[in-house]
């Protein structure tokens, strides 16, 4: 009897550890499958979302979102706000907000984190998209004089802070830091300040910026890059002024986000 029990606890042993191994394979196979889906598109009479690239393992799901503005207004894009939805699963991105500039278009990856993300099918709400007046109220700002005697400024809800200047001959880099304390939101566009050279010549801004959208309390630094331009007079010698024109404006966050693209599993692979 006893050796009878001693067999039945061996195979159940034994069971178990098959049942153990099995059960490891599948997870490791599991770990290594990559779903890819099919390209989705949505369009409002604001925008249209191209989603492209999509791909999910086991504990993620990310795709390329481009995003083309239909309007002469900003667009602000809080991936934090979209939602993945699949069965009763809702995950939020981690991904950082951006804008996308008036008649252009952006491209970014957003990224889902979570436990089990090989799905047959997901959903994204992207109720993080929100439209910003470009006709909002600029400010008008005093020429900031190079080399500084002092290192900032403030304009209504506006202060900003020169963080670094390196005037030389051939060209000049200035960064600023600029934070927004208004109840709205402030827009910064960067390639709107242009430099007055020695001679009073205008000289454009040619660091290709991408406009900025400040939340109450948040700020946010840009620099601005002027070439050398011949004969009018050494910035490194005689210095320059920052001439702001319509480089800081104040406008309204209006919510667009409305939308839902339903992602379908095209193929996967190992």
């Amino acid at each position: 009897m006893k050796y009878f029990l001693l067999i039945i606890t061996l195979f159940f042993g034994f069971c178990a550890v098959a049942q153990e191994k099995d059960k490891a394979k599948e997870n490791k196979a599991k770990e290594n499958l990559k779903y890819l889906y099919k390209e989705a598109t949505v369009e409002t009479d604001d925008y249209k979302i191209y989603i492209i690239d999509a791909v999910a393992s086991l504990k993620q799901a990310k795709f390329k979102i481009k995003i083309f503005n239909k309007t002469n207004d900003y667009l602000l894009i809080k991936p934090t706000e979209f939602n993945y939805l699949a069965g009763d699963k809702t995950i939020l991105s981690f991904d950082r907000t951006y804008v996308v500039a008036p008649n252009e278009e952006e491209s970014k990856v957003i990224d889902f984190k979570g436990a089990d993300m090989l799905s047959e099918k997901f959903a994204v709400e992207f109720k993080g998209i929100y439209k910003a007046s470009a006709g909002g109220k600029a400010y008008s700002i005093p020429n900031f004089e190079l080399p500084a005697s002092k290192n900032d400024f403030t304009v209504e809800n506006f202060t900003c802070t020169l963080k670094k200047a390196d005037l030389k001959t051939d060209k000049s880099a200035v960064k600023f830091e600029c934070q927004y304390v208004g109840d709205g939101v402030g827009i910064i566009n960067p390639m709107k300040a242009s430099a007055l050279m020695p001679n009073g010549k205008e000289n454009a801004n040619s660091k290709k910026n991408q406009p900025m959208i400040l939340e109450k309390g948040k700020k946010d630094d840009f620099t601005l890059v002027y070439a050398e331009v011949a004969g009018a007079g050494d910035m490194q010698l005689k210095g320059l002024q920052v001439k702001w024109n319509e480089t800081l404006r104040e406008s309204k966050l209006l919510s667009i986000g409305n939308t839902k693209i339903e992602l379908i599993k095209e193929s996967e692979k190992k």
